[in-house]
């Protein structure tokens, strides 16, 4: 079992009022993870409410009206992750939302040129494809932090050369979409302290198989996801609206630790 925390922290240099904002901080049950205990705090706010969007992934809407320099959202809780090497798929008419390329997967021509070098596996399923696919992926590129944004692309981060996670799972999910694997980004914690992390999901046979691109692991135990969706647009962990002019700056860490005996 993993004890999980997450952290996030926005800092206004003026007040705001009139603060919209929807957080995805939860993670939710399913056949690869368990959901133990979980706890969210989020200040401030005169009202908040939980949902869940049209990929399945659960969020908080909230807002607040009276004036305030900070926002703040804690989300603390216990998970059995690695209860299955997968989880099972939507019915066959909703994937092919994940087999059309976007507008941070689409590739172009350098990514096609580094497709087609590719000898992808004649035999074996989507899963085996996607694994060689990652494991040629992270053979040419390297991961360097502050070298791309959250807007970056797949093919602007393939022609830089390096990047992070949410790079990493991009150009994987267009390379395998190339390949007519239906693929899926997820968004979450990964074991240890940092930022959160982003992976691929891959479809095979009614199932989604979760692999680590940035780390060149199978999704098992020390993965703890909070949503899932075609690019990282659909697994926005934070976004609001405001009224007024300030500034902000943002902070988020995130932990997550084995469970001791006990938990």
């Amino acid at each position: 079992m993993l004890n999980y925390r997450y952290y996030l922290k926005i800092e206004f240099d003026s007040p705001v009022t009139n603060h919209s904002f929807t957080v995805r901080c939860t993670p939710a049950a399913d056949g690869r993870q368990e959901i133990i205990r979980q706890d969210t705090r989020i200040l401030p706010r005169e009202f908040l409410s939980m949902n869940g969007d049209s990929f399945g992934n659960t969020y908080f809407f909230g807002r607040a009206r009276e004036p305030h320099t900070l926002f703040e959202v804690v989300a603390e809780g216990t998970a059995k992750t690695g209860l299955e090497d997968s989880v099972e798929a939507e019915p066959s008419y909703r994937l092919g939302m994940y087999a059309g390329q976007t507008r941070y997967t689409a590739p172009g021509e350098k990514l096609k040129e580094f497709f087609s070098s590719l000898k992808l596996p004649q035999k074996g399923g989507n899963l085996e494809k996607s694994l060689y696919i990652m494991n040629a992926l992270r053979e040419a590129y390297v991961y360097i932090p502050g070298k791309t944004g959250i807007s970056t692309t797949a093919e602007k981060a393939w022609e830089i050369g390096c990047g992070v996670c949410q790079d990493y799972s991009h150009i994987m999910i267009s390379l395998c979409r190339m390949a007519g694997i239906q693929a899926r980004y997820a968004a979450g914690m990964l074991i240890g302290e940092g930022l959160s992390h982003a992976w691929v999901e891959v479809a095979q046979e009614g199932r989604w198989y979760g692999l680590d691109p940035t780390n060149g692991v199978r999704v098992l135990e020390n993965h703890i996801k909070i949503s899932h969706g075609r690019d990282y647009g659909d697994c926005l962990l934070n976004q609001g609206v405001f009224t007024g002019t300030a500034n902000q700056q943002q902070t988020v860490s995130v932990t997550v630790e084995e469970a001791g005996e006990g938990t």
